[in-house]
């Protein structure tokens, strides 16, 4: 039997936790431990961490792939399932991704990704059909053309993980893609869309939707060239 290691990452994530923390406790699958790597949040969150994390870590971090990481040194699951604090699980998620780990020889599993449409709900019409087209294309896109999986929800394979040596810490954007492709280098790639994630808009409702896709597309060019990516404080 597979074990996961849920790792969230958290810096003042008191709007969002609960409720992400909550549809871990609604999964059909148990035997998952949940650790919370928080950075040193100044509102709640810890506290609503503690209502339901098996550990929460309270350090400084320089990123959130050095969250994850740091949670990662602690986990004890085959396979690790880096959830975002603002993301939260369909109830078969997690059994979903232990079946394939135990029947697959893979280093990282594909979900399908939906935005929270109570998060967008206050939002025009016209933009809420923009973030829906934008979430349909990227999962059309990393399921038929670019195998790659986002933070939002990414479940890997512990080893493959630490063989790889994780996130890399220097990235502030874009870490998921990067990570991704060493994976795929060492391992297959499943995508089982069967499971999935719904994530909350709030990036693009406050940058807007052109700069929020602007500045991801100009970390991922930075990430490409292996140059110092710029820091966008909406990212964290």
């Amino acid at each position: 039997m597979v074990r996961i290691s849920v790792i969230v990452p958290t810096l003042n994530e008191e709007k969002y936790l609960s409720s992400t923390l909550r549809s871990l406790t609604e999964q059909t699958f148990h035997d998952f431990e949940l650790i919370v790597k928080d950075c040193m949040s100044q509102d709640n969150t810890v506290e609503i961490a503690k209502e339901y994390a098996d550990l929460v870590l309270s350090e400084k971090d320089v990123s959130i792939g050095d969250a994850r990481n740091q949670g990662a040194k602690r986990a004890t699951g085959d396979v690790l399932a880096f959830l975002d604090a603002d993301t939260s699980l369909d109830k078969n998620a997690l059994e979903i991704v232990a079946e394939d780990f135990a029947i697959y020889d893979i280093s990282l599993l594909l979900p399908k990704y939906g935005p929270i449409e109570h998060d967008v709900g206050f939002v025009p019409k016209i933009k809420k059909e923009m973030n829906r087209f934008y979430v349909g294309f990227e999962n059309y896109w990393r399921k038929y053309v670019d195998k790659f999986c986002g933070g939002m929800f990414m479940p890997v394979s512990s080893a493959a993980f630490r063989r790889v040596g994780g996130f890399n810490r220097q990235l502030r954007c874009i870490e998921d893609i990067e990570l991704s492709y060493r994976l795929r280098r060492i391992g297959r790639v499943l995508d089982d869309y069967r499971a999935k994630a719904y994530f909350s808009f709030r990036r693009f409702i406050l940058s807007g939707n052109i700069e929020t896709l602007r500045n991801y597309g100009l970390n991922a060019l930075m990430m490409h060239l292996k140059l110092t990516q710029p820091e966008f404080e909406s990212f964290r």
